[in-house]
């Protein structure tokens, strides 16, 4: 077994500015379930098919850009601008699972990489394939994704040697940094907008915990202060207005939930409250009127950022979080990356403030909009998750697919973020603080540390009975708090088999604080009922549907779960549908499906019509399956939706 040396996914063990700390990645381990699968996938799957894909030159051409940057071979650069991130993203996946397996094969892998991102590197510690190879001028544009490469480099050079404890990749991350440290902190005017993808803050405050050199703090700071400290920004890249005094969620999905993980890092560090203060009320804007029911947060391809009707501020903005209750779903795009940046960023909200409702919202993306990106194959992706498809007629607009795609030259980013996240998934289960153990998601696992070992064992998300076992008892008292998700009305708890008077509401953490023996046992009883969720009237792509959750899942209706000849569209869900769960472990991979009666109006011939009189058209009984959203789309082209028109 690999020599851990961890500190969580993030290393905020010493940050003075927030509640809980990362539990270490390294003590936590899947044993069984739902998320014990998926890392199993990941491992023998998906990280060996994106490492495959990438050194080759002619699919993926990654590991051949740095090769060429190292005099290693002679050739060109192709593929995207952030073409390095897929290298990085791997590296860090690679030592999440390491740090589970202690795979000698994948540690050498990882060692002969490194030697050739050092040997890419320039002497003054600048590394940016896309840049050196084609010889161009560094920082003349921001989408030239210099910083986002870099930044990368700098996170997974961090996990790296704290899983490791080997010191060369966090080298060439110092070097690198140490060059940004030169470039930026006089605050080049020039340079004021070079800035795009901003993951250099989040990478530079984790290399500030890591090595406590104070310059990659500062340096952090600087970034965040550099966004609207100029005219001539954009709202594409959250540069128009300057974060503390921004009101609203605008601009690139990607960047702006980059930016504001990046932030929250920055507040652990610092307790700017300035910058706390405009986290917060940008987290409400984005979820009480700007995020899907499956929590995408991404509704645009393109679309124009207007503030409150000024005209002058319309930003053209691709990848666009979009105006509020602006959702439509035939056309949405719900970019991976785009849900996994908001997974970062409420990850470290949670951290900063214990509360449930940033855990909860992590759950909603985990199972629904950044699973639903991976295919159950392991080997095939969405960059959109759309929420209604219409079939082999679908017009496709960018980065839409009938089915699921390889990446290749272009298309890189979501299925490397998919790998490291699905990784690290284990290091978001608890967080510690001086009270004791916060068990925030629910999966069978072993969490093992000085203080306390617990044992998790549940077959959650398709049940809602949870079971923690003490094999190792703290001496004196401990708490242990469990979220209770905001959906989970009447949740109980027991000890040793007898129920609590401890509260536990919906979206706050149950806590409980006792001696522990060895042995003792938790259970935890979280009703599954099925939901039907409506939207806020101002949706009006939801208005007078319903969507199905039960649990955390949200559900979806596919046309091969429906008699051959019936269209989706037809479907109608009576306000009293009686949808009964029952788990098919040869279904797609496993899952728990919804069965129940409901209505068929046929469409009739639309030919050569947009409109027409309403039809009389009786409707008709028909039993239908629906099944959970994140695993739509792995039996062939095919129609489907999430939200469904309710009689």
């Amino acid at each position: 077994m690999a020599a851990i040396r961890t500190y969580g996914i993030i290393k905020n063990d010493a940050s003075p500015h927030c509640t809980l700390r990362n539990a270490d990645i390294g003590a936590v381990r899947w044993t069984d379930g739902f998320w014990a699968e998926q890392f199993k996938r990941c491992n023998e799957v998906t990280l060996p098919h994106l490492f495959k894909l990438a050194a080759d030159p002619n699919t993926g051409h990654a590991l051949t850009n740095l090769r060429i940057a190292a005099g290693l071979e002679k050739g060109e650069f192709v593929g995207t601008h952030w073409q390095d991130e897929w290298i990085y993203k791997w590296l860090e996946a690679a030592s999440a699972i390491y740090g589970m397996t202690g795979d000698k094969a994948l540690d050498r892998q990882m060692d002969e990489v490194i030697d050739i991102i050092g040997k890419a590197q320039q002497p003054d510690g600048y590394i940016a394939t896309q840049i050196t190879v084609r010889g161009w001028k560094r920082y003349q544009n921001p989408q030239h994704h210099e910083l986002y490469v870099m930044g990368h480099l700098l996170t997974a050079a961090c996990l790296h040697h704290r899983i490791t404890g080997k010191p060369a990749l966090l080298e060439v991350a110092r070097k690198a940094a140490d060059h940004l440290h030169v470039t930026f902190k006089d605050r080049d005017p020039s340079l004021v907008h070079i800035q795009n993808n901003v993951s250099q803050i989040m990478g530079l405050v984790e290399l500030y915990r890591t090595t406590g050199e104070r310059k990659y703090l500062d340096l952090a700071n600087i970034f965040i202060d550099m966004h609207g400290a100029a005219p001539g920004g954009t709202d594409l890249r959250q540069s128009r207005v300057p974060l503390r005094k921004e009101t609203e969620v605008v601009g690139h999905s990607v960047f702006w939930s980059y930016f504001y993980a990046g932030a929250a890092d920055a507040y652990m560090e610092t307790g700017d409250r300035s910058l706390l203060d405009a986290l917060e009320r940008l987290w409400h804007d984005l979820v009480e009127k700007k995020m899907y029911v499956q929590g995408g947060c991404c509704a645009l391809h393109r679309g124009l950022s207007v503030r409150k009707g000024v005209v002058w501020t319309a930003d053209d903005v691709h990848e666009a979080v979009g105006p509020p209750y602006h959702l439509p779903n035939a056309t949405a795009y719900n970019e991976t990356c785009a849900q996994i940046g908001c997974l970062m960023w409420n990850w470290r909200m949670l951290a900063i403030t214990g509360e449930a409702r940033f855990a909860d919202v992590m759950e909603r993306l985990t199972y629904n909009s950044i699973l639903s990106g991976i295919g159950l194959d392991g080997a095939s992706w969405f960059y959109t998750n759309i929420l209604r498809w219409h079939g082999k007629d679908h017009p496709l607009l960018s980065a839409d697919a009938y089915q699921r795609f390889q990446p290749g030259r272009n298309h890189i980013c979501c299925p490397s973020n998919l790998l490291r996240t699905v990784a690290e998934m284990h290091g978001y289960l608890y967080n510690i603080s001086d009270e004791g153990v916060w068990v925030n998601h629910y999966g069978g696992s072993v969490r093992d540390c000085e203080r306390i070992r617990l044992t998790q064992t549940t077959r959650y998300p398709w049940e809602g009975k949870v079971r923690i076992r003490i094999d190792r008892a703290p001496t004196g008292s401990c708490a242990i708090m469990l979220r209770i998700p905001d959906w989970a009305e009447g949740a109980m708890i027991k000890v040793n088999g007898e129920a609590i008077s401890v509260a536990a509401q919906p979206g706050t953490y149950a806590k409980i604080e006792r001696n522990w023996s060895k042995g003792d046992r938790i259970e935890l009883a979280l009703p599954m009922d099925v939901r039907l969720i409506e939207a806020h009237p101002r949706v009006e792509e939801a208005r007078n549907h319903v969507a199905v959750m039960r649990g955390p899942i949200v559900y979806c209706l596919e046309s091969p779960d429906l008699p051959e000849g019936v269209k989706v569209s037809e479907i109608r869900i009576p306000r009293k549908i009686n949808l009964r769960a029952r788990h098919e472990k040869d279904l797609l991979g496993g899952v728990t499906v919804l069965e129940g009666k409901a209505k068929r109006v046929k469409e009739g011939d639309w030919t050569g019509k947009l409109y027409r009189p309403l039809s009389e058209e009786l409707a008709e009984d028909i039993l239908i399956r629906l099944i959970p959203y994140y695993a739509w789309s792995n039996r062939g082209v095919s129609e489907m939706t999430v939200w469904m028109p309710v009689r």
